[in-house]
């Protein structure tokens, strides 16, 4: 369950100036009597607090009463409607409206306190709700805890059973003494206070030792008498589970011997193709990596290496798996295995290579993928794949618009054609026209040679024109004729020359915005824009981190010979990246991960060092790779730094500083970039 931060906000307190004395700040606090007052600035901004400790320590070193108060300025500025979420090295929490009201404050321990007080609440509401009496004790059998549920089938409130000895109470022929030996016990009638019971006791463990025992009954009038033992014990497990469930991870108990002993969790059906939760339970996890179902068995490394292991896993039908085992041990011996796996298995397109009478094999680089908006997009690639027609790819540079043309090409019945790419952007424009139309012998001064352009090399095939919004207004005039008349017409030639070639095309920027601004024929638009694909920029396809990370880490250690494994950790600090630079950034980093991390593990350390770490002997320098208006750069430009800024140093003041601006401008940037 997650909270958001109206939830757990309090009324501000005392306000101040930011002009106040010392003298009249501890006169305020004392008639107050407060622990904290907020610092404005004319009134109406928030700059800072001040709490009694702070006004001590400036004492210790001021010459008079009379200076200026001295600050706190660690605040963190957050709408009061968006989810509670823990930065580091930050105290103090602002709330505002939609409105930028301030609403309240609370400290990071307050909000902490408060978050796992409304938890616990929900835990017992959730408890209570399924009418299951919990009581809990400490090896003495004095009672700690106990829900509302057991005051009302006991009888009794708890502010009466609490510290008192609970075996002494309840009227049973079990040997409760056995429970703290390690036992457990299922199925058991107890009389307490002259009602019947049937629940069962259970050790309590703390860091391996047992501390208490906990009983969890029902009221026996209210079981049905078909409900025997195993249904009451059956009954509860499924509760338990559809709260694993709620984590969209499957839990795996396994014994040392690798016997699988329970299946909880998010069961990964897709995984296990065809074997049911049950059929799992009572298998062996060694048969099964035999079977080639689970590859490799994480379990013999977790035994070996007596710690937590985590590595991808793989099954013969190419699914994929992250999975992390964890050793349980009870005094010094092994008890079980606990393994948590998540699905990262990608769709992956099959490569088609074809081998041409006159063409080099066509290779494409692999598509990887899960969430729905790129399976959604990859069926409309194959259809378009089956016709002729012109496609405008559009994205964020670094989303893979190559990797889409190639696979359209891959799908077509120009398969086993040429496929040629060019980079409108990356060609001089003195050369351009000679590239893409080529060029008669004497055209010009260079030219000692005739030359075919790359309209006629992809005949029959494919031609991609990546960043076609570079190519110059003069030119446009005569590609707008090759797309018309299906022929080309080279530098310093007459005849045409028919060309038979399919026309892809890719860009970042915004054509019709172009148009509109007359740095791009509209005729030439809408002869492109016949189909429109547009690839989601990474942060806005969230699923598809996990596949493509172990993807790149799979090739990177091929690569460097390396045998890197990523964490969980490190993989939840991926997927929460925003990824600027898309799928070419994640790639990146991923090969900065494999050379550089240290131990065989890629750890969270590792991957928050990749990611944010940027400090150098120099400032950054900004890198400019296309022309957009410039309000629209530099809004980009301020989102991104401040996003990099908060993310490194963990709160609003850091960043702030670092940025040279004030907090509350961080505050307001970021409320501004997140509506």
């Amino acid at each position: 369950m997650r909270w958001k931060w109206k939830e757990v906000l309090k009324p501000l307190p005392l306000r101040i100036e930011k002009e106040t004395k010392v003298q009249e700040a501890i006169r305020l606090f004392n008639e107050e009597h407060g622990d904290i007052a907020f610092v404005f600035h004319g009134g109406k901004e928030l700059v800072g607090y001040v709490t009694p400790s702070t006004l001590f320590r400036q004492l210790e070193h001021a010459s008079s009463f009379d200076e200026p108060i001295q600050f706190e300025k660690d605040v963190l500025f957050v709408r009061e409607t968006s989810w509670v979420e823990f930065w580091h090295n930050c105290h103090l929490v602002v709330g505002v409206n939609a409105q930028d009201e301030i609403v309240g404050y609370v400290t990071v321990d307050e909000a902490k306190r408060t978050v796992s007080q409304l938890q616990l609440a929900l835990l017992n509401h959730s408890m209570d709700s399924a009418e299951i009496g919990i009581v809990t004790t400490n090896e003495k059998f004095e009672v700690n805890f106990m829900n509302e549920t057991a005051e009302q089938i006991l009888g009794l409130s708890r502010s009466i059973l609490v510290s008192r000895n609970y075996k002494t109470m309840v009227a049973t022929e079990e040997n409760l003494d056995e429970i703290l030996a390690g036992e457990r016990k299922f199925g058991v009638e107890c009389s307490f206070n002259f009602k019947k019971i049937m629940g069962h006791f259970s050790p309590i463990y703390h860091e391996g030792r047992i501390q208490g025992l906990v009983h969890v009954f029902y009221l026996q009038q209210l079981l049905e008498e078909a409900v025997s033992e195993l249904q009451f014990v059956r009954e509860l497990s499924e509760e338990l589970q559809a709260i694993y469930a709620a984590s969209n991870e499957q839990i795996m108990v396994i014994e040392p011997s690798g016997v699988i002993m329970s299946v909880a969790g998010a069961f990964l059906q897709s995984f296990w193709k065809g074997l049911s939760k049950e059929s799992l339970i009572g298998q062996n996890v060694n048969d099964l990596a035999q079977q080639g179902r689970l590859e490799p068995n994480i379990v013999d490394f977790c035994v070996e290496e007596k710690q937590r292991v985590s590595l991808a896993q793989h099954n013969r039908y190419n699914s994929k798996i992250l999975s992390t085992a964890t050793p349980v041990y009870k005094k010094g011996a092994l008890q079980k295995i606990i393994v948590l796996s998540q699905d990262v298995t990608a769709d992956e397109p099959v490569e088609r290579r074809f081998l041409g009478e006159d063409h080099p094999p066509v290779v494409h680089k692999k598509m990887v993928y899960r969430s729905m908006v790129m399976t959604q997009l990859v069926e409309e690639m194959k259809q378009v794949a089956a016709v002729d027609s012109t496609v405008i790819i559009t994205g964020e540079s670094g989303v893979g618009k190559e990797v889409i043309a190639s696979h359209i090409h891959a799908y077509s019945d120009r398969s086993t054609q040429p496929f040629v790419t060019i980079n409108c952007g990356a060609i001089p424009e003195n050369l351009l026209e000679s590239e893409l139309f080529g060029h008669e012998k004497g055209s010009f001064t260079s030219a000692n040679d005739q030359k075919k352009g790359l309209f006629e090399a992809a005949h029959g095939g494919t031609i991609f024109l990546d960043e076609i919004s570079e190519i110059p207004l003069h030119m446009q005039v005569k590609l707008l004729r090759v797309l018309q008349e299906r022929e080309v017409v080279r530098i310093g030639g007459l005849t045409p020359i028919p060309v038979n070639v399919r026309v892809l095309a890719a860009t970042n920027r915004n054509l019709k915005k172009m148009v509109q601004e007359q740095t791009f024929r509209e005729d030439l638009f809408y002869r492109l824009h016949v189909v429109p694909l547009a690839i989601p920029p990474l942060r806005k396809r969230k699923d598809d981190i996990a596949p493509l990370s172990l993807y790149f880490l799979k090739e990177f250690n091929a690569t460097y010979q390396k045998e890197k494994k990523l964490s969980r950790e490190g993989l939840h600090l991926l997927e929460s990246y925003q990824w600027p630079g898309n799928i070419r950034e994640l790639q990146n980093v991923m090969e900065r991960l494999v050379v550089t991390s240290k131990k065989e593990e890629i750890s969270g350390n590792d991957v928050f060092r990749a990611i944010w770490d940027t400090d150098g002997e120099e400032a950054g320098h900004i890198t400019v790779k296309g022309i957009i208006p410039l309000k629209e750069a530099v809004e980009e430009m301020e989102h991104q730094l401040i996003q990099l800024a908060v993310g490194k140093y963990g709160t609003a003041a850091k960043a702030a500083s670092v940025l040279g601006v004030s907090a509350s401008t961080i505050s307001r940037r970021m409320k501004k970039t997140s509506m």
